[in-house]
């Protein structure tokens, strides 16, 4: 037994010393950054706090408050390099040397253009891009409009209430319909059933995800397999992917029948034509179908909760509606959308205090500059959006506040406001988020009148690969006279 014993300890010392060997000019230049202490190991996974992701921001930047831009944290024998200053995020956004996705991503089910290999990427992106071109996307302003309203009937029926009530359920609803009724070319009527499992299982499949990115011990697939994780995560993923196998089962099933939507676009369409196999396709669509949504949706109910939360704010933008739209809003125009000023600075500054992406995360294929310190090769860098958003060098002294009139005035770095990521992998619907959220909130602040009890100081968040506000978008209506 005690052979036993040795021979596995020297066996143990000797993978290590050869890690340690074969990485030695990783270790040397990480060693340069600063961070948490480093065990053999579990690293700094010592700071991490387990499966609970409502403490996961908070760490992050109690950590980035601590060490600064850049440093580093080891998960196990994974080093993961943390930066969140615009200068560095401009720096690994726009070189060639960190285009690939960090390592981590590979555990979400965002197997499309989100996550893919580089040279696949760029074949993807060309495909998808014309999706999103101006003439296209004027097109689909009817739709927007046309979902919209049902979403603000839905709406009207809460004001009967006088509760407080969640208006993410409402918008996410919204958003998913817009999504299939336009890019996807197939109206699922989502608003009009009486539940959405896609839209129940979201939260828990991503958080699931998050948590096994974060913890060593759940990378493996042979070890991750055995865990009950495992077998709720397999549960979700089965009603996450129901959407996109649907909608390929009903274009197939109207081609089959001779059925077609006339000269409506579709990307389905755009992607049978093309050289991906059905398994690729399907992928492309639950990337598309998850991204649409979740970025508008979540975006939309921030917005409308930090609204409820500054009645002066609410009040200067329902004034520069009626202005431009007067009593009734209808038949709106792309041209009309963009001389909505007040609304693009409430937008920004919504998705400013409250990024959708709190994190994102690159690879570096060879070694990289940052500043006074050189990354090495193959490791994964996370920006810290949601630091560099609230950071006073860039926003001021009141950059927690929500005051959308910084953006008259204020000639901020581009790099400093990363909603939508920046650089040759930005995200590809950017133009398409920002109507359908225009049409979105135009829709609700014209009727109704929205309130909370909850302040700023009182949310709390938890990181579920976006980021969410834990207590809830709790608002209550009154209709506008």
């Amino acid at each position: 037994m005690f052979h036993t014993i040795v021979q596995c300890v020297l066996f143990c010392a000797t993978v290590y010393l050869y890690r340690t060997w074969q990485n030695r000019r990783t270790w040397q230049l990480l060693g340069r950054l600063p961070g948490p202490l480093n065990f053999p190991l579990i690293g700094s996974m010592y700071v991490i706090p387990g499966r609970d992701t409502s403490r996961y921001l908070q760490t992050l930047v109690d950590l980035t408050a601590t060490y600064g831009s850049p440093y580093c944290i080891w998960l196990g024998p994974v080093p993961v390099v943390i930066v969140s200053t615009a200068d560095h995020a401009r720096t690994i956004l726009n070189s060639p040397a960190t285009v690939e996705k960090a390592s981590f991503y590979r555990f979400t089910p965002l197997h499309g253009i989100f996550s893919l290999p580089a040279y696949k990427w760029r074949a993807h992106r060309k495909m998808i891009q014309p999706t999103f071109n101006q003439s296209i996307l004027r097109g689909f302003i009817p739709l927007f409009e046309e979902k919209a309203e049902v979403m603000v009937r839905a709406l009207g029926e809460m004001v009967e209430t006088g509760h407080a009530f969640d208006i993410y359920r409402f918008t996410a609803r919204c958003t998913l319909d817009m999504i299939f009724a336009t890019t996807l070319g197939t109206d699922m009527h989502i608003q009009e059933c009486s539940t959405c499992g896609y839209l129940d299982v979201l939260e828990e499949l991503f958080e699931i995800v998050t948590i096994r990115a974060v913890n060593i011990f759940l990378h493996p697939q042979w070890l991750y397999r055995w865990t009950s994780v495992y077998r709720n995560e397999q549960k979700a993923l089965e009603e996450f992917c129901r959407p996109s196998k649907a909608i390929l089962y009903e274009k197939e099933a109207s081609l089959a029948s001779a059925e077609s939507g006339g000269n409506q676009f579709s990307l389905i369409d755009q992607l049978k034509s093309s050289t991906l196999d059905n398994e690729a396709i399907e992928q492309e669509l639950n990337t598309i179908i998850f991204a649409g949504n979740e970025t508008s949706a979540m975006t939309v109910a921030n917005t409308i909760l930090l609204l409820a939360m500054h009645p002066e704010v609410q009040e200067k933008l329902h004034h520069e509606l009626r202005a431009q739209f007067g009593s009734v809003v209808e038949n709106v125009r792309y041209e009309t959308l963009n001389r909505l000023t007040y609304m693009e600075m409430v937008l920004k500054e919504s998705l400013r205090l409250l990024p959708i992406a709190a994190v994102i995360g690159r690879r570096t294929t060879e070694e990289i500059d940052l500043g006074e310190y050189r990354l090495p090769a193959d490791i994964d860098v996370v920006i810290d959006i949601f630091d560099i958003h609230r950071n006073p060098t860039y926003w001021g002294p009141d950059a927690d506040r929500f005051r959308p009139e910084r953006f008259e005035t204020l000639q901020y770095d581009r790099f400093a406001l990363l909603p939508f990521s920046g650089g040759p992998r930005n995200c590809v619907g950017l133009r398409y988020a920002w109507l359908s959220m225009k049409i979105m909130l135009l829709k609700v602040l014209t009727r109704f009148h929205i309130e909370t009890d909850l302040r700023l100081e009182d949310l709390t968040t938890k990181i579920a690969l976006t980021m969410k506000i834990s207590n809830g978008h709790m608002v209550r209506l009154k209709r506008r006279k």
